[in-house]
């Protein structure tokens, strides 16, 4: 029940936000995602690794419903679609890194979870770049 709260209140903190705030929000998760990378060797930060993980889907998913209901070019809607679920496939690739801790099988999976963590990073940047500029009318 208590963790019910505190998911319920996140959401709520995320919704509070304005748009461009909560889609660069998604960037910065990202990188913290890779800076706790960096510290991977010790004790606990895998667990550190799924939180954040989580967070970057959920800040994704905000973001995504929150773009549908403005007027923002229908690229910029089509981009951050697409994160939630390269954000949702890179968690599930946590699931064989976690259990396959040697061999060719974590080197591969580790490669791709890596791969799709820099295109999470480039497309919320490019989502957020573009409704940043869609909304201050710097283009047409």
């Amino acid at each position: 029940m208590q963790r019910l709260i505190v998911a319920r209140i996140d959401v709520h903190f995320v919704n509070a936000l304005k748009l461009w705030a909560s889609l660069y929000l998604l960037i910065w998760l990202a990188l913290v995602q890779f800076l706790v990378t960096v510290v991977s060797g010790l004790p606990g930060v895998i667990y550190l690794h799924f939180i954040v993980g989580l967070a970057v889907l959920a800040v994704a998913i905000v973001n995504y419903r929150g773009l549908m209901r403005t007027s923002a070019p229908d690229r910029v809607k089509r981009i951050s679609k697409v994160i939630p679920a390269m954000a949702a496939f890179d968690g599930l690739l946590g699931i064989p890194l976690y259990l396959f801790k040697e061999g060719t099988i974590h080197w591969a999976i580790n490669v791709l979870h890596l791969i799709i963590a820099v295109a999470i990073i480039t497309q919320a940047s490019s989502a957020a770049t573009a409704y940043d500029m869609w909304e201050e009318k710097e283009f047409n």
